[in-house]
């Protein structure tokens, strides 16, 4: 009889990768980076709090073929611990185009930039998850899953956790995970 298991393919990794962000965090025990991802840009520095949205750039090629579900966790650097329970919101935006600015949902650029909710327009973006704040400065932890519909896409953090984002984004970054099925 055979097992079904779980292996991960190769992660996209975003993050500052232009100016703060190396390799890896500046603190290697807040790494979520697994072997050599794809790095997508994406500087969340100062984040504004309640509702400061961003938008990363176009990921890279998921595939014709790719698999049917990613992970996705985050490693979040506050400028001020924001009070328990409050969340960072993750959304993605689908798109058929692997141009910037083609075929994306809502108001995505597909460029690594800042994005309003104006008008409700999240809800034409695949929610993720969440990600439960602490009272603590640095907040790492799972976020939720997705199903990409469309061989490409961006990733939308929205802040609702009362406090902005650190100045330096050398310790922020989110991996997302693509999550692939096999039978042993």
């Amino acid at each position: 009889m055979a097992d079904s298991k779980i292996q991960y393919g190769t992660q996209l990794l975003f993050a500052d990768h232009a100016t703060d962000f190396g390799a890896a965090p500046a603190t290697a025990a807040n790494s979520l980076v697994v072997g050599t991802p794809v790095d997508v840009q994406m500087d969340l520095t100062s984040l504004a709090a309640s509702g400061g949205g961003h938008q990363s750039a176009k990921t890279a090629d998921l595939g014709a073929s790719r698999d049917h579900l990613f992970r996705v966790d985050a490693c979040i650097e506050f400028a001020v611990a924001p009070t328990d329970g409050n969340t960072v919101d993750f959304y993605w935006a689908s798109s058929p185009s692997a141009t910037a600015g083609t075929g994306n949902p809502t108001d995505i650029t597909g460029t690594d930039a800042a994005y309003a909710d104006t008008s409700g327009l999240l809800g034409q973006l695949t929610y993720i998850g969440s990600l439960i704040c602490s009272a603590d400065t640095l907040v790492i932890g799972e976020v939720g899953m997705f199903t990409p519909f469309h061989r490409y896409g961006s990733l939308v953090v929205i802040n609702n956790a009362a406090q902005a984002f650190g100045a330096t984004m050398d310790e922020t970054h989110i991996s997302v995970m693509p999550i692939i099925s096999t039978t042993e």
